[in-house]
């Protein structure tokens, strides 16, 4: 069977993985895709159909750009199933598109709207494509939450765990020096509650900060964060990386890793994918509190919740950081069966035949 992918984005490795996973059990893929603008066209084992660039700014033109591309793609295929990476993908191809979807919800990006009545109206459309749909893959329990009104065995829970092509994990044992603290970001560096902390730790001398990745184009915030790496040496800036290949060298520097995303209402529901690295690493997270994911780290020892809105939090939590606390963190990291922490959704995919 074929799977026609849209993807809003082919420079997201989270839906390259997933393609790549479809492919594993056994499907012929075809691919779609908008590059984003400045970054090159990602290295796959399979073929990549550029349909047009995106870049930050005025996102009506985005969405025209979505919807003119779409139709085409409606134009040259109709066989198969599709798959819809997200929602304003989803919006103009189940109205241009009529064959059967698959849809994935990696974020509530309806919830960052303003404007109240164009929130509701996404939020409907958003129900009216999971109900559509043959199955609706969601990467967080919280999105379930969210919409807790829809059936819930129209989702199918996967979360962002760690691809098994990652190589094997760290050693159980980790040496931790509090005099010399280790911390990393990993991902598109962006926010305002990373750049706090970053902002931060370029005070403390027992801290080095180390962030693998890019900077988000375009974005101030990005911009006040390479400013701090230029000014304090213990701001590192390793540049970008290869998920999976790079994981394991880059979590073998690190004591704890960042992933303070805001506790905004497009965020709040999610489980990113570092709880899953943090897991198979045996590396502590640092999260935000008032989201799902800072409920969970703070309710399983996962870590630590940190308010990073505010500057003196931040700093007391550095202070404060404690051997026996941060080794109880590490155990409780470690207590997580490997298995429970990789990427292999097999029942998945059997559900996905009945279907």
């Amino acid at each position: 069977m074929v799977i026609n992918f849209i993807l809003s984005s082919i420079n997201d490795h989270h839906f390259l993985k997933r393609v790549q996973e479809f492919l594993d059990h056994g499907y012929e893929v075809v691919v779609y895709g908008f590059r984003r603008k400045d970054l090159p066209l990602p290295k796959t084992s399979f073929p990549i159909i550029e349909v047009g660039e995106i870049a930050c700014g005025n996102y009506f033109d985005r969405l025209a750009l979505f919807y003119r591309q779409i139709k085409q793609i409606a134009k040259e295929s109709s066989d198969g199933i599709f798959f819809y990476s997200s929602l304003d993908i989803a919006l103009f191809a189940t109205h241009i598109i009529k064959s059967p979807y698959l849809y994935e919800i990696c974020d509530l990006t309806e919830l960052t709207i303003s404007n109240p009545i164009l929130r509701n109206i996404l939020i409907w459309q958003n129900r009216r494509i999971i109900h559509k749909s043959l199955k609706t893959i969601i990467t967080s329990e919280g999105f379930a939450e969210f919409y807790k009104s829809i059936d819930i065995n129209k989702f199918a829970l996967i979360p962002n765990r760690v691809s098994p092509y990652c190589s094997l994990p760290l050693p159980k044992n980790r040496k931790f020096d509090i005099f010399n603290i280790n911390i990393g970001f990993v991902g598109i560096i962006r926010f305002d509650t990373v750049y706090n902390f970053i902002r931060v730790a370029s005070e403390c001398s027992n801290v080095t900060m180390h962030l693998f990745g890019i900077y988000a184009n375009g974005d101030s915030v990005s911009n006040e964060i390479k400013r701090v790496v230029e000014k304090h040496d213990n701001i590192i800036f390793h540049g970008p990386f290869q998920n999976p290949i790079d994981l394991p060298r880059i979590y073998q520097q690190l004591d704890m890793v960042l992933c303070t995303y805001p506790p905004t209402p497009g965020v709040i529901y999610a489980e990113p994918n570092k709880l899953y690295e943090a897991l198979y690493f045996r590396c502590p997270i640092i999260v935000s509190k008032d989201t799902f994911l800072g409920k969970k780290v703070a309710r399983m020892n996962f870590g630590y919740v940190i308010d990073a809105t505010n500057a003196d939090s931040i700093s007391k939590f550095l202070a404060s950081i404690d051997i026996d606390e941060y080794y109880s963190k590490v155990d409780a990291c470690t207590s997580i069966p490997l298995e429970n922490c990789i990427n292999i959704n097999n029942a998945f995919f059997e559900e996905l035949k009945q279907i």
